[in-house]
Formats: structure tokens, C-alpha cells, sequence
């Protein structure tokens, strides 16, 4: 949940004269004050008072609010008085900045340490890293790292001498190889210390993966990645002396402008849009964003354009906070860029892990001159990004506690990724596998014909390369026909497949088995890739279901950072606007009432209880699926969401959760239910899950519903799955499958035994035999599917115990144990 919000007559209490406006008010006094945006006069209305603009969230609850932005201001002593006479909506989320990050703080003191270890997140300033601590960890990669890791580097001084340090990562650290760069900074605003430590947390990840981690090796053998970590000594180490603990709110530099003012917004005081004609800085001295006396009047921000003008960086990641969006050019001007179909491509493949929003400073966030990004676009040709990490509602500016290292974490994939699409970076988009000519034409590949294999590739990254495609056999019964092709020249973000020249592979009629499993193998741009493919050979039967009218183990995933409209289990209550619905006021599974929903009340109004101002992430629990070949989950979903611009996301992790790759992307509302089927792809794991987002972030009205859920694909008679989080209280589900006609038998136990064969009965028992206990006959019907609900008694002396099931089939030619056997600990 976000800050508190007191009430509008507290706000006007506070903006009377006798408080906010007293002579004697407490000038280092800051409000968060939150403004309602709802056109864009308003908006060019509150840039024009020229106050200090922290960030911009999608609209909260309340009629006011509904189909706006909100825009969160650091206020001086008077600045919401300002505000109510310009007649803006406004409303004070915190009195006292400074006193509530304490608060915070102390809620969860960090344990002070020097280095990147034992953790991100336990720095000296409230859990972030001092100058110091930066200093002595930079120096602490290149003494354990020399090869790989430079000695820190002054690329110029501030405006109260301070060095800008940079330091260089790669295989050859010395040398100035011909490989494509990448500039990454951070801390151009000191009051952003989650940029820092998200920067140093990447580089040690790098560094500490070198030789063990495939993707951290190619980087820094393929890449020279460059790193300022600090852009602003001299404001970060202003915030340290005046708020030891974390909270100061300095944004600038500390250049004396004369009558008692400091600083100049040094991402305002790069040459391109430097005074441009659509605002976006200011000429006041006073000001946060004031722009200086000229374009790279500051020796910082001439520092990086002079160390700039030394190399050929292809991409720039300079890194901010928060908001937790992915900006690109422009942002001094509204209108987009000659390339913006290629960032938007490269976009979308950086934030497929995080499921941010992208897209440019002006559309997301507000016009802004100036800056950095624009620059290095216009100026030196480069794909340059500003990420804003995190969410207001995890701490802002200063997070404190877990939620330092969780941002920096869930952020990690798309460090990376911008290193990988400096150069080539081919990624695999999709593969069909056909019957190839003279098969029967059922459109399933079978034991004795031939398939095609087409490989659909496209390059997400900023060069050509030439790629070629191999395709191996697992099973080593295969016959791989035509098995290489090389498909040329890539050129950037271009898409390319075989169509004219297919792989292929031949299944002997006596194969034993219910699917092929081949590998398809990428190689180019540096990288050789395996991707797994699994071609069954039936068509898929239903392996489970849940229509969650109970609790089979689906929940609302932690770290997410909406503040309202959190996904619940509920019935959902209709609600519109403007005549359209924005939550239903059904379900779809028959009989029942519950589904997954973000938030099933209607509240006071429409936007009382949709998603805004972050993400909320509903997930299945860990499944064994591995005996399932060509997966396919599918459930109905709703979605409303009124500006086009905040995507439902539905991702699928392999490791239970450690790691994520998008399956689907919609901006679209449905305006019905609609039905949704998603391959999983290969290799289908026991720690399958998978992922819905919902998330506001550039203001509209977001809800989102899920129900009749229903995984499908090919497996053998007598296979088991089972559905539930292990989570006393809370239900497991068990599927058999099995031919029609059949009776089938599910067995548990407590864990697994050393296999044992029963006379009579075919295949081996996998279960313990001391503890196996059988559920009900059931009788095998034209589904070829049967299921059995299985609650879970709250008994604290169960938790840690093992459950493991496995299905005993009985058709007319014998009886036989089902070959998989899945187990769930209890919790």
C-alpha cells in the first residue's frame, strides 16, 4: 500500500496561511503532495509553476481521479497553496517526507557494510551505498577481477571536485577491442540511490558469472560495457551529510547560482532540446529543474559528453528513479523518433521479464528537455533508454529493508539485455512442425512419416549478423533429414524464418513413445542457443482444471506494486463508465460464483478499486508437468482498460519462478469474456508456472478477470497431475488419464518408494508401499479424464511431509501403474 493520504480537509487545513504559508514555516520542511491530471492544459498548467515534479502514477481511487494521472510533487513550505489557487485537485500523501523515511528506516535498520556482499540493500545510508561504500566496492571488482574489471577511472571533476569515476568490464579490459559499447549511469539525480545500487548489483553479477553463467560470459566476452555510476558526487554526497540515514530530497548539482540558490539539473543540461520550444526545464535558479546558463554548462555533464565523444556507444542505459516504466526519445518535443518502430521492438524484448511499460518521456512522463537520453539519440546516434525503478508505493526515492534488493533484482534481465542488443541478439519467436508430403494429412506427425520443421527468428538487437539453424534428435530413434540451414544475414529488429528451406526429421513407425523430442540450435551473433521442441503424437487431452470456486494453490504473487486492485478470489461486482463495462459482473465456469479478479468490489465509484499506480501478479503454484508433451493452458480472461497503453501480460517460468518468458501481451480490451489458449512450450519441467499481470501505469482505468482455467497436451494412459500449493487449509486436485471405458484408481502416500513391481499389474509402483492408501474407483468417460479433490487438513505435525500420487488403470487387456508419479510437500 501506498503512503497514507489524509483527508481534503486536512490539506486545506495544512494550505490555510496560519500553517503553510506562516513566515515562520520550516523552509527544509517537504510535502508529498499528489495532483489529479486530467487534460493536457492541466498538465502544461502545473509545469508551468515550475515546482519540483517527482514522478507520474496512474490514477487512484475516486470519481476525481477516474481517467487521469496523477502527479506527485515534492512541496516547500506553500506549494499547496499554489496548487489550490491554480484550482488543481491536490491532496497531501505525506506532511513530513523526511520523518516518514525514518520511520521507515526504522522499521527495518540495515546492517552496515563496505562491499556488494553479503547483500545489496544494507548499505550505510538507510540500506543504500554512500559514495564511500561505492568507491571501496569498484575498487574491490578490479582487484578480484583484473582481467575483466579496470581500475576506476576519473573522466572529470564536479563543480566542488569531485571526481566522475567510470569503470570498464570486459574479456580484454585493456584493450580496445572492435566490439560493440554500452554506456550505463546513474545518479545524475542524487536523491536516486537505487540507481547506483542496481548498477553495482549488475556489474557483480557480471563479473561474479564469468565463466559459469552463459549469458554473463558472452557480455563480457562480446561486449565493452562501460559504467558511471555516480554522475553526481556532489549532490549524493550533500544528501549523505544532511540526511545520514537516507530521505534527503537534493536533486542537483551544488552549484552556488548566487542569492542563495544551488544547483543545476544536470539531466536538463545536455545540448539537444537544451532551451526547447515546448518547456520542459526552467530558467529559474530556484528550481529543480533549472537547466543552467547554457547547454553543458556543468562540468559533470560536459564530463560524460566529453567521455562520450571518446568512444561509439550503440546503446545508453541511463538509470533513474521511480515509476518503474522503460523511457526512450523524446522527450523535449511530443513527436517520436525516425526509429521508434526498432525501440519499440527493443523495448518490448527488455522488459519481458519485468512486464514494465515503455515507450517515450513525453508520452509516459512529461515533457523534459535537455536530458541525457535525447542527446545521446540525436547527438551520437545511440539507442538510449531511461528505466525508473520502482514504485511510490514501495518507498519512492528511498526504498528501505527487502524492497531495495527486490527492485534491483526483478530488474537484473533487462541490465543485461541492453549489453546483448548492442550487437546481434537472435531470438526464437516460434517453431511449427508439420507433416511433410506423403504423410496422411491429419495434421499430426506420427510414428512412420516425415516432418517440417519452420523456425521463426527475429533479430532484437542493433546489428546484423548471419544466423543458421541446426536441428539434433533427443530421442536417438529419430531421423534427422534435412538438418542444417543457414538463413544469412539478419538485419537489425529484422524477422526471418525457413519456410522455402525446412528442417526435417523422420519417426520409424515402430517408435515407442507419445512424442518426439528434438532440439533446434540457433547459432549467430556470437551465441549458439538450444531450444528444446516436443512433438506429440496424439492430439492433446485435458491433464487438469480448476474453475476456482476453491482454493487449489492459484495466489496473488508478492513484490507486486499496485496499491489497489490486487488480485482476489472472489465474485466479481460490475462496474462501468461512459456506458462500457470495466469489471463483469459474472463468471464462467458453470454452477459457480468465484473467480480470480483484481479486487471483486465495486466501491464508491469506478476507479475505486481497479489496478492503479503499479502491477499485481496473480500465478498458479509450482506444477509438475513433465510428462506432459505440447502443453497448452488455457482460461477465459476479461480485460478493460481504458487508454491503450498498460498491457496484460501472461508469462510461464520453467524453475518455479526464479526466471520468466512471455507467452502473451495484450493492450486491447475485451469487452466480453473471452477464451485464451497459450502453448507452454518446451521443455515442460516439474516447477512449470504460470503468471497473469495487471498493471496502470499511465493512468486508466485497468481491471482484469481469470476463470475456467484447463491444461492440456500429450500424455500416457495412466498419467497423473496433480494441482495445489501443499498449503494445509487449501485443496489439491488429481487428474488421471486413461482410455475410455477404463476404471482407474489413484493411489497416495507419504513420498516415494524404491520401486517395487506387483504381480499381475504391469509397469513398477513408485509410491511408498508401507503408507499407500487408494482413493475411489472412478470410471473413465469419453474425456479420457477424471479428476478427484483432495482438502488438505490443518494438522500442524503434517507440514514438511511428502505426499506422492500415482494412478493404477485397468482396461481390458490388464492393469497397469501409470508411469509419473508428482509429490507435494505440505506446508
Amino acid at each position: 500500500m501506498r503512503a497514507t493520504r489524509l483527508s481534503v480537509v486536512l490539506a486545506a487545513m495544512l494550505a490555510a496561511p496560519a500553517t503553510a504559508q506562516a513566515p515562520d514555516a520550516d523552509p527544509s520542511l517537504r510535502q508529498l503532495l499528489e495532483v489529479v491530471i486530467h487534460t493536457p492544459a492541466e498538465m502544461q498548467q502545473l509545469m508551468a509553476l515550475d515546482l519540483d515534479v517527482a514522478g507520474r502514477r496512474s490514477a487512484s481511487s475516486g470519481d476525481a481521479a477516474v481517467g487521469g494521472v496523477l502527479m506527485d510533487v515534492i512541496g516547500r513550505p506553500g506549494d499547496l497553496h499554489l496548487l489550490q489557487k491554480a484550482k488543481l485537485r491536490c491532496s497531501v500523501l505525506e506532511v513530513d517526507m523526511a520523518a516518514a523515511h525514518a520511520a521507515r528506516v526504522a522499521l527495518h535498520p540495515p546492517v552496515n557494510s563496505y562491499t556488494l556482499t553479503p547483500a545489496i540493500g544494507q548499505g550505510a545510508m538507510g540500506g543504500h551505498y554512500t559514495l564511500a561504500e561505492m568507491l571501496v566496492i569498484l575498487d574491490g571488482f578490479a582487484a578480484q577481477y583484473p582481467n575483466l574489471c579496470s581500475q576506476r577511472v576519473s573522466i572529470g571533476q564536479s563543480i566542488e571536485g569531485r571526481d566522475l569515476w567510470m569503470v570498464k568490464i570486459s574479456d580484454n579490459v585493456a584493450v580496445d577491442e572492435a566490439e560493440p559499447e554500452v554506456l550505463y549511469d546513474a545518479l545524475h539525480h542524487a536523491r536516486e540511490p537505487m540507481s547506483l545500487g542496481t548498477m553495482l548489483l549488475f556489474m557483480d553479477e557480471l563479473l561474479d558469472g564469468y565463466g559459469n553463467d552463459a549469458e554473463a560470459t558472452h557480455l563480457i566476452n562480446e561486449r565493452e560495457m562501460f559504467f558511471i555510476p555516480c554522475v553526481n558526487p556532489d549532490g549524493y554526497e550533500f544528501n549523505r551529510t544532511s540526511s545520514p540515514n537516507g530521505g534527503g530530497l537534493w536533486r542537483k548539482n551544488r552549484r552556488d547560482n548566487g542569492g542563495g540558490t544551488f544547483g543545476v539539473d544536470l539531466n536538463r543540461n545536455y545540448g539537444t532540446g537544451w532551451a526547447a520550444p515546448f518547456g520542459g526545464s526552467s530558467t529559474s535558479p530556484s528550481s529543480s529543474t533549472y537547466r543552467g546558463t547554457a547547454a553543458f554548462s556543468e562540468p559533470e555533464s560536459a564530463a560524460v559528453e566529453a567521455f562520450t565523444l571518446t568512444r561509439q556507444f550503440v546503446q545508453v542505459f541511463s538509470v533513474h528513479c521511480y515509476g518503474d516504466v522503460l523511457l526512450h526519445p523524446f522527450g523535449w518535443q511530443p513527436s517520436a523518433p525516425a526509429n521508434l518502430p526498432a525501440y519499440g521492438i527493443m523495448g518490448d524484448f527488455l522488459v519481458e521479464e519485468n512486464g514494465i511499460g515503455h515507450g517515450s518521456v513525453s508520452g509516459l512522463l512529461y515533457i523534459a528537455s535537455g536530458s541525457a537520453v535525447d542527446h545521446h539519440h540525436s547527438a551520437h546516434g545511440s539507442y538510449a533508454w531511461t528505466p525508473e525503478l520502482g514504485a511510490l508505493s514501495e518507498g519512492g526515492f528511498w526504498p528501505v529493508g527487502p524492497d531495495i534488493e527486490l527492485i534491483a533484482r526483478r530488474h537484473q534481465p533487462m541490465f543485461r539485455k541492453v549489453a546483448l542488443i548492442a550487437g546481434a541478439a537472435f531470438h526464437q519467436l516460434n517453431v511449427q512442425v508439420n507433416e511433410a508430403a506423403g504423410s496422411n494429412g491429419n495434421m499430426i506427425v506420427e510414428p512412420g512419416e516425415t516432418a517440417e520443421v519452420v523456425v521463426t527468428i527475429r533479430n532484437q538487437g542493433a546489428a546484423a549478423a548471419t544466423v543458421n539453424l541446426q536441428l539434433f534428435a533427443v530421442d536417438p530413434n529419430l531421423v534427422i533429414g534435412s538438418g542444417m540451414v543457414s538463413l544469412g544475414s539478419v538485419a537489425s529488429v529484422a524477422t526471418v524464418n525457413n519456410t522455402a528451406t525446412p528442417l526435417t526429421f523422420s519417426v520409424p513407425a515402430n517408435f515407442v513413445g507419445i512424442a518426439a523430442h528434438l532440439v533446434v540450435r540457433v547459432t549467430g551473433d556470437g551465441r549458439t542457443q538450444d531450444f528444446p521442441i516436443a512433438v506429440p503424437f496424439t492430439g492433446p487431452r485435458r491433464c487438469m482444471d480448476d474453475d476456482f470456486e476453491r482454493d487449489r494453490g492459484f495466489a496473488r504473487m508478492a513484490g507486486g506494486t499496485a496499491s489497489t486492485g490486487l488480485w482476489e478470489r472472489g465474485a466479481p461486482q460490475m462496474t462501468s463508465s461512459a456506458g462500457t463495462t470495466i469489471q463483469p459482473g459474472t463468471q464462467t465456469t458453470p454452477g459457480g460464483a468465484q473467480c480470480w479478479v483484481t479486487d471483486p468490489l465495486a466501491g464508491a465509484s469506478v476507479g475505486a478499486n481497479d489496478v492503479d499506480s503499479g502491477y499485481t501478479d496473480l500465478a498458479t503454484p509450482i506444477m509438475d508437468l513433465s510428462h506432459i508433451s505440447g502443453g497448452i493452458i488455457s482460461f477465459d480472461y476479461w480485460y478493460a482498460e481504458s487508454a491503450g497503453n498498460d498491457p496484460l501480460v501472461v508469462s510461464v517460468s520453467r524453475d518455479g519462478g526464479s526466471s520468466w518468458s512471455q507467452l502473451f501481451q495484450t493492450f486491447s480490451p475485451t469487452g466480453t469474456w473471452q477464451r485464451l489458449d497459450l502453448p507452454l512450450g518446451s521443455p515442460m519441467t516439474d516447477q512449470m508456472m504460470v503468471r497473469v499481470r495487471a498493471q496502470d501505469q499511465v493512468g486508466s482505468l485497468v481491471e482484469a478477470c481469470i476463470d475456467g482455467l484447463a491444461i492440456a497436451g500429450a500424455v500416457a494412459d495412466g498419467a497423473t497431475t496433480v494441482l495445489g500449493s501443499g498449503v494445509l487449509g487449501t485443496d489439491l486436485r488429481i487428474a488421471g488419464n486413461a482410455p475410455p471405458n477404463s476404471l482407474l484408481v489413484p493411489i497416495a502416500s507419504f513420498g516415494l518408494g524404491a520401486g517395487v513391481s506387483i504381480p499381475g499389474v504391469s509397469g513398477t509402483l513408485l509410491l511408498d508401499l508401507g503408507s499407500a492408501v487408494m482413493f475411489p474407483l472412478a470410471v473413465v468417460g469419453g474425456s479420457e479424464y477424471v479428476v478427484f479433490d483432495m482438502a488438505l487438513p490443518v494438522l500442524p505435525g503434517l507440514v514438511g511431509l511428502q505426499l506422492a500420487f500415482q494412478s493404477v488403470v485397468a482396461t481390458a487387456s490388464g492393469i497397469g501403474f501409470g508411469g509419473n508419479a508428482p509429490v507435494i510437500t505440505l506446508q
